[in-house]
This record gives structure tokens, sequence and C-alpha cells, in this order.
């Protein structure tokens, strides 16, 4: 449970660090463009993700997925693995007196 929540902060640690890259190319003067999903998988897959011949539903949210900006993507992910480590207190409901 505790690796579970050291990397969900490392995540949540890395979107921060990506929306502030994000903002700062968006002040910037030259044309914007964010960084997407699909440039980080190509990064760490080294090849483009490639869309389905057939227009399931699954291939359009994978599609769908890949067009967020990264930032988004990379924070739910981190926050969801933070949600499902956390710590559980034990509830006693039938508890002997």
């Amino acid at each position: 449970m505790w690796m579970g929540r050291v990397v969900g902060w490392f995540l949540i640690a890395l979107t921060v660090i990506m929306a502030s890259g994000d903002a700062v190319l968006a002040l910037g003067p030259a044309d914007y463009s964010g960084i997407l999903t699909a440039d980080v998988v190509t990064l760490l897959v080294g090849a483009a993700p490639e869309a389905a011949p057939e227009q399931s539903l699954l291939a359009s949210l994978e599609m769908a997925i890949m067009e967020l900006p990264a930032w988004v993507v990379v924070g739910v992910i981190g926050t969801c693995l933070l949600v499902a480590s956390r710590k559980r207190h034990k509830r006693f409901r039938f508890r002997r007196t």
C-alpha cells in the first residue's frame, strides 16, 4: 500500500511539472502546441499509437484519451492510485462489550 502512495504522489508531482511546462508553452511567443498524451506514449514506447481500423467504442475512447493533454491523464491516474491505496481505518460494527 505504501508503494502505491509513493507512486501516486510521484505522479501528482509529475502532473504539476507537466502543467507548468504546458503553461510556459502557452505564454510563449511561438505557436501554442501542448504536450499531448500521444506524444508521451510515443516517447515511452518508441512508436506512435495507431488507430484501430474499426470504429468501436473502445477505439474511439482510446483516441479521445490520446488527444487529451498529458498532465490531465497523468493527474487522473495519480489521483486514482492515491485513492485506491489510502490508509483505511478499521470499523468495528459488531463490537462486543
